[in-house]
């Protein structure tokens, strides 16, 4: 399907392309015209999605707008290809800092946000490696750390405290449900809830590996 655009609407809805693809958090909706206009909006949200990209809806500190993120599929086999996957350490401190910083916290009231964007409490260097002082020492915290705030994994908050960044902001609903899933996966896996996320998960790995079979044409 072609877009017929006019030249100053090609422009406005490549600006807005440009914005959320590399703005550092949310685009306020207002802030672009073709973000505004829902007719340009759908027109921006299709050309992502033709690049294996898609148009996420946000909101941060009480800013409505948008960015974007991989689409499911397009995620999923990258993830199977082994593109883009985070260094085991870095898997592990980013977990520990979102159990510390979102997780625990939500679960005992300390703040009631529903996004992995918590502005505190925050969690440190010393508090990380108490949790992975097993696997992990300084030594490799620290540059786990340093590569996850490269990658806005990770940001520093007030007094140098480690805080959820704004990379998570792109994660679907779906691909936000799973890393959700991960953590009871790795901090209750003998729950009863954790037993019904790996039933559920097999399901769905043994649906995909049988593809629908075409009913034959009449």
């Amino acid at each position: 399907m072609s877009d017929a655009l006019s030249e100053r609407e090609e422009i406005l809805v490549q600006a807005a392309i440009a914005a959320v693809e590399t703005a550092d958090g949310v685009v306020p909706a207002q802030a672009l015209p073709a973000l505004a206009d829902d007719a340009l909006r759908a027109v921006v949200g299709r050309r992502l999605k033709a690049v294996g990209r898609s148009l996420l809806a946000r909101e941060h500190r009480t800013v409505c707008g948008y960015t974007s993120g991989y689409d499911d599929d397009v995620a999923h086999r990258l993830a199977c290809d082994g593109i883009g996957l985070l260094p085991e350490i870095d898997r592990a401190v980013l977990a520990i800092v979102l159990l510390r910083t979102v997780a625990i916290p939500r679960a005992g009231g300390k703040h009631r946000s529903t996004s992995w964007l918590s502005d505190g409490p925050g969690t440190s260097i010393a508090q990380i490696h108490s949790n992975a002082d097993d696997v992990a020492t300084y030594a490799l915290i620290r540059p786990a750390v340093r590569r996850l705030k490269a990658r806005r994994l990770l940001r520093t908050g007030y007094h140098g405290q480690i805080l959820p960044g704004p990379a998570l902001l792109r994660l679907t609903d779906a691909q936000s449900a799973r890393l959700w899933e991960d953590l009871v996966l790795v901090t209750l896996p003998d729950s009863l809830y954790a037993d019904i996320i790996r039933r559920r998960r097999e399901q769905r790995a043994a649906r995909a590996s049988f593809p629908p079979v075409e009913e034959p044409e009449p």
